[in-house]
C-alpha cells in the first residue's frame, strides 16, 4: 500500500522511478534478490529495486509534493503503456545492473521528459550535493548535465537500468547467480505501465514509493480454460465470428507441436526441436505442455496489450498460476461442461483410444474464482452470446 502523501516536505529528496508493479513477479523478484543480497546491495537496497527516470532532488521553493504529483499524472495519462524488452545482467563500473539488451527509444524519450519538464521542481545543488556528484570523474558533458539539469547521467548520457549490487570487484559468483535469477524471469513480460514518484525522508534513510502515476491503461487479457471437451475452441470460433468489426479485441494465435487439422484450430505448427528454440529465443510470453504437446503464445500479445487491445487466450488450468504471475491482472473464463457431454464431444474427433479418453475425463484442475463460469452443454449459440457480452463488456 501507498503511504498517505504529505504536502510538504522539508528535508526529504524525491525522485521519479520506474518501479515494476507492487503485484507482480518482476517486484517479488526485486525485493527477493535485494533482501538476500543485502550485504553486497548497500545503497541499492535504501532506494529500492528501481530504475531511475529523474535523480533525487529537493523540492524547490513555492513547489510541493502535490503539485508533483499532479504534473506527473497529467504526464503518464497522455503516454501509453509498453513492454520492456528482453533484461539482462551487466557490469556497470563496479556494480552489476539488469538492462535491456537493446536500447528503447520510448524510455529514452520518456527519461528525457522526466529530466527537463520537470525540472522546475528541483531546488539548485547545494555544494556538498554538487561534490558528491563529482565524486565519480565526469567528463565535460556530464559536467554540463550537472549544472543544468543537476545530474550529470541524463540525455545522451542516460542508461536505463535495475542496479543489482554495490561495489563488487571480482565476484563472479554474484554475476553467474544474478544471471540465473534473471533467465528465470526470461518469459516473463515486464510492463512500463507507471512511473512512481519516491521520497527520501531524510538523509540516509529508506525510500518510500509516495505516489505511482499510472501510464494509459493497457487492454485487457482473457485466459479461457476448460477441460478436454468442455468446447472452449468451439466457442471462441463462434465469438470471432458474430465479434462486431470495430472490436479492439484480438485472439492470440498458438504455436502447438502437433499438425493443422483441416477441422481442428488453425495454429502454427512446429515441431519439438523448432519449439524448444523459439522458447529459448524468448519469442513466447506464455507456453505449457500438455496432453503430450507443447503450446506457446507470442510475445505480440504483450504489445497489443500495451497498446489497448484485449486479447483472448485459450490457455491450459495447470499453467494459469504461472500466467497469473506473468499477467496479475488476467480475467479467466472458465468453460465446463458435464462429463457425458464431454464424452460424445471426445469420441466425436476420434483422436485418442478409450483409454486415454477415460484418463482425460478423470483428470480434474481447479480453477480458482474464475471472472466467468460458462458452462457449454447447449447450443453453441448460448455459450457463445455469453462469452461476446462479457468480452465486449
Amino acid at each position: 500500500m501507498l503511504a498517505a502523501p504529505r504536502e510538504r516536505f522539508v528535508t526529504a529528496r524525491h525522485a521519479l522511478y520506474f518501479t515494476p508493479a507492487p503485484e507482480g513477479a518482476w517486484a517479488r523478484f526485486g525485493r527477493d534478490w535485494l533482501a538476500r543480497y543485502g550485504a553486497l546491495t548497500g545503497e541499492p537496497r535504501r532506494y529500492g529495486f528501481h530504475a531511475t527516470l529523474k535523480a533525487p532532488f529537493r523540492l524547490a521553493p513555492g513547489t510541493a509534493h502535490g503539485d508533483l504529483t499532479a504534473q506527473l499524472d497529467r504526464y503518464c495519462a497522455g503516454k501509453t503503456a509498453f513492454a520492456l524488452g528482453r533484461l539482462e545482467v551487466r557490469r556497470l563500473g563496479d556494480l552489476l545492473a539488469a538492462v535491456p539488451v537493446l536500447p528503447d527509444p520510448r524510455i529514452e524519450a520518456i527519461a528525457a521528459d522526466c529530466a527537463c519538464d520537470f525540472d522546475r521542481f528541483r531546488a539548485p545543488l547545494t555544494d556538498e550535493e554538487l561534490a558528491r556528484r563529482r565524486r565519480s570523474p565526469l567528463n565535460a558533458r556530464q559536467e554540463a548535465h550537472l549544472a543544468r539539469w543537476g545530474y550529470p547521467y541524463v540525455l545522451e548520457e542516460f542508461r536505463f537500468h535495475f542496479t543489482l549490487t554495490g561495489s563488487l570487484g571480482k565476484a563472479e559468483r554474484v554475476a553467474r547467480e544474478a544471471r540465473q535469477a534473471l533467465a528465470e524471469l526470461a518469459d516473463t513480460p515486464l510492463l512500463f505501465d507507471a512511473i512512481s514518484v519516491v521520497v527520501e525522508p531524510a538523509q540516509g534513510a529508506a525510500f518510500r514509493e509516495m505516489h505511482r502515476s499510472p501510464l494509459r491503461r493497457a487492454g485487457r487479457l482473457i485466459y479461457v480454460v476448460g477441460p478436454s471437451g468442455a468446447g472452449k475452441d468451439s466457442v471462441i470460433a463462434w465469438v470471432r465470428d458474430h465479434l462486431p468489426a470495430d472490436s479492439a479485441l484480438g485472439f492470440a494465435r498458438r504455436t502447438i507441436t502437433r499438425p493443422v487439422r483441416a477441422d481442428g484450430e488453425q495454429h502454427d505448427p512446429v515441431t519439438d526441436m523448432e519449439f524448444a528454440a523459439l522458447v529459448a529465443r524468448g519469442d513466447f510470453a506464455l507456453h505449457w505442455e500438455a496432453n503430450g504437446h507443447r503450446y506457446g503464445i507470442g510475445r505480440d500479445i504483450v504489445d497489443q496489450l500495451a497498446a489497448g487491445m484485449s486479447v483472448v487466450v485459450c490457455g491450459s488450468r495447470a499453467y494459469l498460476p504461472r500466467a497469473r504471475l506473468a499477467f496479475p491482472k488476467l480475467e479467466v473464463v472458465h468453460v465446463t461442461a458435464p462429463p457425458q457431454v464431454r464424452l460424445k464431444r471426445l469420441a466425436r474427433r476420434g483422436r485418442e483410444g478409450s483409454v486415454a479418453l477415460s484418463e482425460r475425463l478423470a483428470r480434474a484442475i481447479h480453477v480458482a474464482e474464475p471472472a466467468l463460469e460458462l458452462v457449454n452443454d447447449r447450443a453453441i449459440e448460448d455459450s457463445g452470446a455469453r462469452l461476446l457480452r462479457y468480452l465486449l463488456g
